[in-house]
């Protein structure tokens, strides 16, 4: 379950929902000030996405009010580029919002931590732990097919491949 986590988060570095890092506000007083306006609702709404962004985003409908206007454009942003991904990309992309819309809460928290603690390590580190993980995969792959079979080339690329988006983890 925990390098699930690990494989979500590494490709969806890019795109995931920055609320995590934002910084925390604090809570106001009893009694608000004058100048104290009201916090603005998080923009795009979903009624404003245009039907091609709907269906890419499908996946986060039901989270999409939990988001902040930062996360929305993000997300946004890698709707806008989903038509120019090659199809293995596309389902792939699909595949993981999915999974990652299916995650509570906590489990989101801990996989953000775990990318940013992995973001953090050097290059050398990170290459070893991408190792590790790819080992992981091919041990899996290797238990679920019937011996004496080759592995299907239809699997998934691993998880230490490049985002959609462009920008890397490594």
């Amino acid at each position: 379950m925990v390098k699930t986590l690990i494989a979500i988060i590494l490709c969806l570095s890019v795109i995931a929902p920055v609320s995590a890092a934002a910084p925390v506000e604090s809570k106001p007083t009893a009694t608000p000030t004058k100048s104290a306006k009201p916090a603005k609702p998080a923009k795009p709404d979903w009624s404003e996405l245009k039907p091609a962004q709907q269906a890419v985003l499908d996946p986060l409908k039901a989270d999409w009010s939990s988001f902040d206007t930062v996360s929305r454009k993000k997300w946004v942003k890698v709707a806008d580029g989903y038509p120019k991904m090659k199809p293995d990309a596309q389902k792939r992309l699909q595949k993981r919002m999915q999974e990652w819309a299916k995650l509570t809460p906590e489990q989101r928290r801990v996989a953000r931590e775990k990318f940013l603690a992995i973001k953090k390590m050097p290059p050398e580190k990170r290459a070893e732990v991408k190792s590790q993980w790819q080992q992981y995969q091919q041990s899996l792959v290797a238990r679920s097919e019937p011996s004496g079979q080759e592995p299907s080339s239809s699997q998934e690329p691993s998880s230490g491949q490049e985002p959609a988006g462009g920008t890397s983890t490594q």
